[in-house]
């Protein structure tokens, strides 16, 4: 199995250790071997640590950290990271770099199955929730990149996240120290609450922004808390209508949206952007284990509805297959887990306590979701 990531990969992420991906999942020995201060990034691809995983790779052996991998596979599905570098990357050679940074976690959105180390806001509510002790949060934001100079000239292409990039404060130094040090394709996660029109026509290089979207209009609202989806709607049209940028879709499934699913895939059907992408939380009570049987037979209905509109409409090959695989799977998950009591106790409480802090409630925004919790 071929990788581009191990052998081209460098992530560097709001801990400040250094991985292949953002998908790696690292152990204790990792994070003490890997630290950005620690490591040479010009050799760092040639280390031991990471030889010895690449040969397992290419010896058609999984290595642990490479776990979310080695199930989307499992599941027949084409849109593992994996799989998507290989694809993005195919012509990388030699000492060629792609580079994916979280220059800081300021956000303005407060998402639900987001997580304190990746979002200021996430981390502030689940503070007043008593989740977690906000001191606690390994989140650093980088100063200064000029670390990055030895390999500047390498880095073909820029995955950019956040926080929110158009928001965070560490993110727009980095946007613009990469206009006058890097020649690279940029690629960008955003929330679409805030987008920098200017930048996006002056940057010299390709551009590719992705729209973090799990639902749309109330759902949405509530989903991914902070949303006006009329604003994020708005945005999300005028990027499409830039011909020099790509436009892609970022589709986090959960407990959260199962039900509104069919909703947003209609409305994405209506001008399939150039890639979606479905993606879905570590926290088990976020998924499928955490929905009682009796509610699971409409989801299932919803979802399969979904699947049908996707088989329909006039969309690339390779996009139709992702999408129906990766919507089939939480069928089969629907279908086969077992409920697990502990999660959806977790789930319930766990909703309580957001609203309570952010002062809302699930019932005035997403009636399916919330009829199936206590």
């Amino acid at each position: 199995m071929e990788c581009k990531f191990i052998k081209h990969g460098i992530a560097l992420s709001y801990d400040q250790i250094v991985k292949p991906c953002c998908e790696w999942k690292i152990d204790d020995q990792w994070r003490s071997q890997n630290q950005i201060h620690q490591i040479k990034l010009e050799s760092w691809h040639q280390s031991p640590q990471v030889l010895s995983h690449a040969n397992q790779l290419e010896n058609n052996s999984w290595p642990a950290p490479c776990l979310k991998c080695e199930k989307f596979e499992q599941q027949g599905r084409g849109d593992s990271m994996r799989y998507n570098g290989n694809k993005s990357y195919a012509d990388y050679i030699d000492d060629d770099i792609t580079l994916e940074i979280r220059p800081g976690s300021v956000c303005n959105f407060a998402c639900q199955t987001c997580w304190p180390a990746a979002s200021s806001r996430v981390a502030q509510f689940h503070h007043r929730a008593g989740l977690i002790d906000i001191k606690s949060v390994d989140s650093r934001q980088f100063d200064d990149f000029d670390f990055l100079k030895p390999i500047a000239h390498r880095i073909r292409n820029v995955v950019l996240l956040g926080g929110e990039p158009f928001y965070d404060k560490a993110c727009k130094k980095f946007l613009s120290w990469s206009q006058s040090n890097l020649n690279s394709d940029l690629m960008m996660f955003t929330n679409g609450s805030l987008i920098d029109f200017d930048f996006l026509r002056s940057y010299p290089g390709k551009i590719t922004v992705i729209f973090s979207l799990d639902a749309v209009g109330l759902p949405a609202e509530y989903i991914r808390f902070g949303t006006v989806w009329d604003e994020v709607l708005s945005n999300y049209r005028k990027v499409r209508m830039l011909k020099h940028v790509e436009t892609r879709v970022n589709i986090t499934c959960s407990v959260y949206n199962y039900s509104y699913l069919e909703e947003l895939i209609k409305f994405l059907c209506q001008d399939w952007p150039d890639v979606v992408t479905f993606g879905r939380p570590n926290n088990s009570h976020f998924l499928e284990s955490a929905i009682p049987v009796e509610f699971r037979g409409k989801i299932i209905d919803s979802l399969t509805r979904a699947v049908e509109v996707v088989k329909q409409t006039d969309i690339e090959d390779g996009q139709r297959a992702n999408a129906i695989n990766a919507i089939n799977s939480h069928i089969e998950n629907l279908q086969t887990c077992a409920w697990t009591e502990s999660d959806y106790d977790t789930l319930c409480d766990f909703v309580t306590q957001m609203d309570q802090v952010k002062n809302i409630s699930v019932k005035d925004y997403c009636t399916e979701f919330s009829d199936l919790l206590k």
